[in-house]
């Protein structure tokens, strides 16, 4: 189910945004949800955790993930996505770039959880 999750593992908090198999009409709201949580958090403070897999993008997901990418920025200390296939990693990469955020990619969600984790 898509929605948004708090991780709290070893005393250590990730807020977990699942977007899998999620259409490009409802990625938005998600996305804004998750934005809502993380503004909750101390500044830097928030490990940031995002399963795209299967989601479907537009031109207003991409705008979307760019905007809340700049929103989350003062909470997030890091990210990690997992899920995308070849062309949405392109994407991302671009979108990372723009937003100097410290995001890393990965192909599955164990490794992202324990890249979280042992930072």
């Amino acid at each position: 189910m898509s929605g948004i999750s708090i991780i709290d593992e070893n005393e250590e908090i990730i807020i977990f945004t699942d977007l899998r198999n999620v259409s490009a009409e409802d990625a938005p709201s998600i996305m804004d949800e998750a934005a809502k949580v993380i503004s909750q958090y101390p500044s830097k403070s928030v490990m940031s955790l995002v399963d795209m897999t299967d989601m479907r993008f537009n031109k207003v997901v991409i705008a979307k993930v760019t905007e809340i990418a700049r929103i989350n920025e003062p909470y997030v200390k890091v990210t990690a996505i997992v899920g995308l296939n070849s062309v949405a990693k392109l994407i991302a990469k671009s979108v990372i770039k723009l937003t100097g955020r410290n995001t890393v990619l990965f192909d599955d969600i164990e490794g992202a959880k324990n890249w979280l984790l042992e930072l």
